[in-house]
């Protein structure tokens, strides 16, 4: 073999090990950039009374929502719709790590007692630019009379580099900014309210008398003109 041949050989090889790291990476970068997750819980509430807790998105995001612990939401303001239909838009005024922050958030779909589904459209933190497919969903599913399966799943396509470096070393704040939920809080609050009932429950000599949810926190509604 002469040192062309070589020469030729190194050549052929350090080409394939560039097109292999080049295959790596973006093979790697794809599986980074696509979040898909899903977890449940099982709670001690028929659907209809389970539904009550998550029916209203931003009483639900206050309560639940992983990002209470990164930020702080002072406000809710209904920019669209009726606020628990499909097309509703609430808007999120708060602080985030001390800086002003909003974020836009979309009811996507609603079947009552089933499930609903939403989507970040736009917040201050530029988190929709780098972001494709984003839908947030918790769903229902009785499997006994008092008790409810609910199965929260969050799902995007991370189409830029911040976010996709974000996933890699603070992923737990990446899914905070996409709206995660936490369902740990989320059953305790069924579950207690379940165990109150009971306790409430008409004795023979108590006068009859009905739970009420807990109310959802105030909300601005905007003039007629408001889009």
């Amino acid at each position: 073999m002469g040192i062309a041949d070589g020469a030729s050989n190194l050549l052929l090889l350090v080409i394939a090990l560039v097109v292999a790291s080049a295959v790596a990476v973006s093979l790697g970068l794809a599986i980074a950039g696509r979040l898909d997750l899903s977890r449940s819980v099982l709670v001690h509430a028929p659907t209809s009374r389970a539904w009550e807790f998550i029916r209203h998105y931003p009483t639900l995001h206050a309560r639940h929502g992983k990002a209470r612990d990164l930020c702080q939401i002072n406000e809710w303001m209904l920019r669209r719709g009726q606020g628990e239909d499909a097309g509703t838009v609430w808007r999120a005024l708060g602080t985030w790590g001390g800086a002003e922050y909003w974020a836009d958030v979309e009811i996507i779909r609603v079947d009552p007692g089933k499930e609903l589904a939403i989507s970040l459209r736009r917040d201050s933190l530029g988190t929709h630019r780098g972001l494709r497919g984003h839908l947030g969903s918790l769903s229902l599913e009785a499997v006994a009379p008092d008790t409810t399966k609910l199965t929260w799943r969050l799902r995007a396509r991370l189409r830029g580099p911040r976010l996709i470096l974000e996933r890699l070393v603070a992923c737990p704040r990446l899914q905070a900014r996409l709206l995660d939920q936490g369902l740990r809080s989320l059953k305790v609050e069924i579950d207690d309210d379940a165990l109150q009932a009971v306790d409430d429950a008409p004795r023979p000599a108590d006068r009859p008398g009905a739970v009420t949810a807990t109310p959802p926190p105030s909300v601005r509604m905007p003039p007629e003109t408001t889009a």
